[in-house]
């Protein structure tokens, strides 16, 4: 009988060093983390290419404006994968080098998709303010109130031009945000941020609220009205500050793109009477964001994810369907208020907004056509609603550099 060898140089086999073949425990808890990393970035970045599946497409396509952060996330997996795999092969290493791939396959094809239209258009996009994720500084320098509704005050905000200086006085560009008629205000995020970019090009930007809509109020007929007050206020206002109150230019997105449009037609053909007495300054031009050009379409939107909120958001502005308050949805349409003078119009759309359907800003553009006013459709492919919430996104690159083309051309 042999007796066991307890020499004391020897030392006992570690955990994390067992034979070939055998993966350490922390090796597996890596792989396992990166798994639970790669897999949720496939799905995400593979929604974006499918945007009409239910949910898995709605949540691609919301996450498509940081593509390009989705590039470099799938980059490092395949890096990491590969690493992986040739230390030991497995199906866990397998699946996390596969789903790096998808992830930066499919942000890939989205990110280069959105760069074929910016560079269709002119537009040189910045690549390093593609990964912006701050803003920065968006604070306005003064605040005022123009109007009130029902005893509540309307307020405006202002950015001061950052650039100029000589003695012309500085274009304005007055900016209705969006919520769908119901939520949201004028220092939104998005809004402001767009407002601030605008006073570092050279303009005097003003950010209007209005009164919002709910179950018991029911706004369709005093929101134009009202932001037509917030024009007076600036024709009158501008000139203290800096800019050109005698022409004004109209920015605004999804529900205030709709506003937006309205009140520049209809401030065209004289037909909009604002809540407080001035005169309406010319509206010399108006550029939206995926605006709601056909509530009519807008209400009826049968999308099984967000066609419910549609609805609800239609029916609290207008107090009706379609098929109650037809008047009321005609009333609030731009097509219908179209006429040969109407300001010169811009307008850019996500192809995969499942929100506000694209084919109402397609059949306005053919109405424009058709009365011979200046206007442009952009179409940004495997983009949604609310694009531009990436602060340097493809789609916020491109709508502000031809907003300010079109801008200055008006």
């Amino acid at each position: 009988m042999t007796a066991p060898d307890t020499r004391p140089d020897q030392e006992p086999t570690s955990a994390a060093t067992v034979g070939p073949g055998r993966p350490s425990r922390g090796g597996g808890l890596a792989v396992g983390v990166l798994l639970a990393v790669a897999l949720p970035l496939a799905v995400l970045s593979s929604g974006a290419l499918v945007p009409g599946t239910p949910w898995w497409g709605h949540v691609g396509v919301a996450v498509s404006p940081w593509a390009v952060w989705f590039v470099a996330a799938g980059i490092v997996v395949v890096v990491l994968g590969t690493i992986a795999l040739l230390r030991r092969a497995s199906v866990a290493r397998v699946l996390v080098l596969a789903a790096g791939v998808v992830t930066t396959v499919c942000a890939f094809v989205v990110v280069t998709q959105q760069l074929l239209v910016a560079q269709h258009h002119d537009v040189a996009v910045r690549i390093g303010e593609l990964f912006a994720v701050s803003r920065g500084d968006v604070s306005a320098d003064l605040h005022a109130t123009y109007g009130q509704q029902d005893g509540e005050a309307q307020e405006l905000s202002v950015w001061l031009p950052r650039t100029g200086g000589d003695d012309a006085p500085a274009p304005v560009v007055v900016l209705v945000h969006g919520g769908g008629w119901a939520t949201e205000n004028r220092l939104q995020p998005t809004t402001a941020s767009h407002a601030a970019w605008f006073a570092q090009q050279g303009f005097l930007a003003v950010s209007v609220d209005y009164p919002l809509s709910d179950d018991e109020h029911h706004r369709w007929d005093v929101v134009e009205p009202q932001v037509a007050c917030a024009l007076v206020w600036v024709g009158r206002h501008a000139a203290e500050h800096g800019g050109d109150g005698t022409a004004v230019h109209l920015a605004g997105d999804s529900a205030g793109g709709n506003v937006a449009l309205d009140v520049a037609y209809r401030a065209a053909t004289g037909e909009i009477e604002p809540a407080c007495t001035g005169d309406l300054p010319r509206v010399a031009a108006v550029s939206t964001l995926y605006p709601v050009a056909d509530p009519v379409a807008f209400h009826d939107n049968t999308d099984p994810v967000v066609g419910s909120r549609a609805r609800v958001l239609s029916e609290r502005y207008t107090g009706g369907t379609p098929a109650e308050v037809p008047e009321r949805y005609a009333a609030v349409t731009p097509a219908e208020h179209v006429a040969g003078g109407a300001p010169a119009t811009l307008m850019m759309l996500g192809t995969a907004d499942r929100l506000v359907p694209p084919a109402g800003a397609q059949d306005l553009a053919d109405e424009l056509a058709r009365h011979g006013v200046e206007h442009e459709l952009v179409e940004l492919p495997r983009a949604g609603h609310a694009f531009d919430v990436a602060p340097g996104g493809v789609g916020t690159q491109t709508w502000r550099e031809l907003t300010l083309r079109w801008f200055s051309g008006s």
